[in-house]
C-alpha cells in the first residue's frame, strides 16, 4: 500500500493511533465524563475482535468514531488533508490501490469485471494499466465520484482505509465483504481472488513485508483453538461471519517470505427457488415443482458440484426454505457457514458445530433425541458424517440432505461407499452401496457453464436395485403350486445373478438433464418406488400431478 507514505496519510494515521485505547480523546470528542469514556473505550477493545472477525457493524462503529475523531480535529486542516490524500475531483489521479477501493465501494466486483473484460483477453490478471481505463470510463459513465462532493461521504471513504490499516486486514480489507468467492495471499507481492471459478491475480495490489501478511492471518484465526504460531504452522478455521480462513507459514512452507492465507467467503443470501428461476436461470418452472414435491414428501437429496463456488450451500439453502416451519429440521455444520437460525428465524431449527468435545455420533443422536423431521449436514468431508445419515435416513424416517464435491453424479455414491467404508459399521462395499442407495432419493448436480452462469446440469434418482427381494412373494400358493413355486425363484435367482453381475445395488435414473440452447430435458420417469415414498407425506394428488409433468412432450 504505496499511498500510506505519502504526508498526508501519515498525519492521518497519527492522528487516529492508539484512540481506541485513550479515554481522554473519547471524552474531549463525545464530550462525556471520564467514566463513560473509560466504559466505552472497554467496548471498542471487544469491538476490534468482533471487526477483525468479519463483523461489519462493528467495524462502521469503529469507522463512525473516526469520523467523529476527524471531524472535531483542530490541530491540522482536516478538510486540505483529505484533499491531499484522496482526489475526489479526478479518480485517475490516485494510486491504483485507491482507485480500486474507490470502484468496490461503489459497485459490485461483477461489475468491475465486466468491464474489465474489453480491456484484456486474459481472465487470470487484473492489470494497473486496465484498472485505470475501467475506473475513467466508469467515472465518466455513471458519474459516481459526484458523491464525494460531500465531507460526510470523503471521510467515510478515508475511515473505512483508515481502519484497514490500523486494525483492519490492510489492502484485502473490504474485498471480504464483495461477490467473489475467495480471498487468497501467496506473499507480500501475490494477491489474488476467486470469482466465479477464475483465479485472478490482482496484480497493482501488494503488501509492505510479509509481517503484514502474519498480522492478518493472526487476527482471522482468533477462534482456533490452537495459536498459530511456530508449533502451529497450519490451520483452518471461521471467522464469526462463517468465512472459512485457511493459512499456513513459517517451516511447512518453501520459503521465510511465503506465508499462505486463504479466506472462502460465505456471504450466503436467502435466495429462494423463485430467484434461482427468475434471476439466474439455473432452473425452470418444473424443476421447481418437482422439488417442491420432494421436499413435502420429506425426500432424502444431495447436491454436488466439482467447481468451488457453484453455489451448492446456496442452492441447499433454497431447498431448506421449502420445508413447512412446522417441521424440526436438525443441522450439523463445521463452521455454521449456512446461519440457517439467522437466514429463517421462523423456523424450527437446532444448529449443532461440531468440535473436539462431542463427536459425530454424539452429535446426531442428540438432534434425533429433539424431534427432528429433516437432518442436514453442510458438507460432507468425513466418513463418521455420512454413516450417520445413512443411519438417520434408514433407522429413524428422517429426510436427509447434504453438499458435496463430486466431479459429475456418477462419483456421488461410490465416494460416499468409500467414506462409509472407512467407519468401523461397515466391512461390506455391497452393503454400503445398498444402504446409501435406500437412503437417497435423488442427486441434484450443479455445473457452471461458459458464460458463467450456473445450472442444475442434471438430477437423478437413486433407484435401488435391491427392489428384486421384495418382489419375491411367499404365499400358500407355494404349498398348491408348484410350477408358480419354480418360477418364483428362478425369476428371482436371475434377478440375484444379474445385480450381482451389474456389480452396482443401484442405478441412477435420469429425471432432469440440462442441454445448451434447448433447456431441460425429461429422459426418465421417477419409479414408483419413489412415488410411492413421497406420497407419504405429499400425498397422493401430488404424486399425480408429478406423473403429468413427465407424461409431458
Amino acid at each position: 500500500m504505496g499511498y500510506l507514505n505519502s504526508k498526508a496519510w501519515k498525519e492521518l494515521i497519527e492522528i487516529v493511533a492508539d484512540c481506541l485505547s485513550d479515554s481522554t480523546r473519547f471524552a474531549e470528542t463525545y464530550k462525556v465524563d471520564k467514566l463513560k469514556a473509560e466504559k466505552a473505550i472497554r467496548s471498542f477493545t471487544v469491538m476490534k475482535d468482533m471487526a477483525a472477525l468479519g463483523g461489519k457493524s462493528a467495524r462502521q462503529n469503529i469507522v463512525d468514531y473516526y469520523i467523529k475523531l476527524l471531524e472535531t480535529y483542530k490541530e491540522i486542516d482536516i478538510d486540505e488533508a483529505i484533499g491531499r490524500a484522496v482526489d475526489f475531483n479526478d479518480i485517475n489521479n490516485n494510486s491504483p490501490e485507491i482507485v480500486f477501493e474507490l470502484l468496490l465501494a461503489n459497485f459490485s466486483f461483477e461489475k468491475i469485471w465486466e468491464e474489465y473484460k474489453p480491456f484484456s483477453e486474459d481472465d487470470s490478471v487484473l492489470e494497473e494499466a486496465s484498472l485505470m481505463k475501467i475506473a475513467k470510463k466508469m467515472s465518466q459513465e455513471t458519474g459516481f465520484m459526484h458523491k464525494y462532493a460531500t465531507k460526510r461521504e470523503k471521510l467515510n471513504f478515508i475511515c473505512v482505509l483508515l481502519y484497514a490499516v490500523s486494525y483492519g486486514q490492510s489492502c484485502i480489507e473490504s474485498l471480504q465483504y464483495k461477490d467473489i468467492n475467495e480471498i487468497g495471499i501467496l506473499n507480500k507481492n501475490y494477491i489474488y481472488i476467486i470469482y466465479k471459478g477464475a483465479k485472478i491475480h490482482l496484480k497493482f495490489l501488494q503488501f509492505d513485508n510479509s509481517g503484514t501478511i502474519i498480522n492478518i492471518q493472526k487476527k482471522a484465526t482468533q477462534k482456533s483453538a490452537l495459536n498459530y504460531d511456530m508449533q502451529n504452522p497450519m490451520l483452518v478455521t471461521a471467522k464469526n461471519n462463517s468465512n472459512r480462513i485457511s493459512v499456513a507459514g513459517y517451516d511447512v512452507t518453501p520459503g521465510d517470505e511465503d506465508f499462505y492465507y486463504n479466506e472462502r467467503i460465505f456471504n450466503l443470501n436467502v435466495v429462494s427457488l423463485e430467484d434461482i428461476r427468475d434471476k439466474y436461470k439455473t432452473i425452470d418452472d418444473r424443476i421447481i415443482e418437482f422439488l417442491r414435491f420432494n421436499q413435502k414428501g420429506r425426500g432424502s437429496f444431495i447436491v454436488s458440484g466439482s467447481d468451488m463456488g457453484v453455489g451448492k450451500s446456496t442452492f441447499l439453502l433454497s431447498m431448506i426454505g421449502e420445508y413447512p416451519n412446522s417441521w424440526g429440521i436438525g443441522i450439523l455444520d463445521q463452521q455454521n457457514e449456512l446461519q440457517i437460525g439467522v437466514k429463517y428465524p421462523d423456523k424450527n431449527v437446532i444448529t449443532l458445530v461440531e468440535n473436539a468435545k462431542r463427536n459425530l455420533a454424539q452429535c446426531f443422536a442428540y438432534l434425533l433425541k429433539t424431534s427432528r423431521d429433516v437432518l442436514v449436514v453442510s458438507e460432507i468431508t468425513l466418513p463418521e458424517e455420512v454413516s450417520e445419515l445413512v443411519n438417520s435416513a434408514l433407522r429413524l424416517n428422517a429426510g436427509v440432505s447434504a453438499t458435496m464435491h463430486s466431479f459429475s453424479p456418477k462419483e456421488v455414491i461410490p465416494n460416499l461407499r468409500n467414506l462409509m467404508m472407512k467407519t468401523p459399521m461397515y466391512h461390506d462395499k455391497s452393503t454400503a452401496e445398498e444402504d446409501i442407495a435406500g437412503c437417497i432419493d435423488l442427486i441434484i448436480h450443479l455445473k457452471r457453464l461458459n458464460t458463467g452462469r450456473i445450472v442444475v446440469d442434471s438430477i437423478h434418482e437413486v433407484y435401488s436395485n435391491t427392489s428384486w427381494r421384495e418382489e419375491f412373494v411367499y404365499e400358500e400358493a407355494f404349498k398348491k403350486d408348484r410350477d408358480f413355486m419354480t418360477m418364483q425363484l428362478i425369476s428371482l435367482g436371475t434377478k440375484y445373478l444379474s445385480s450381482l453381475m451389474a456389480g452396482k445395488q443401484y442405478k441412477l435414473k435420469t429425471l432432469f438433464k440440462f442441454q445448451e440452447g434447448i433447456g431441460w430435458q425429461r429422459p426418465e420417469s421417477p419409479s414408483e418406488q419413489y412415488l410411492n415414498k413421497m406420497s407419504r407425506y405429499a400425498g397422493k394428488e401430488a404424486v399425480k400431478k408429478i406423473k403429468s409433468i413427465f407424461e409431458e412432450v
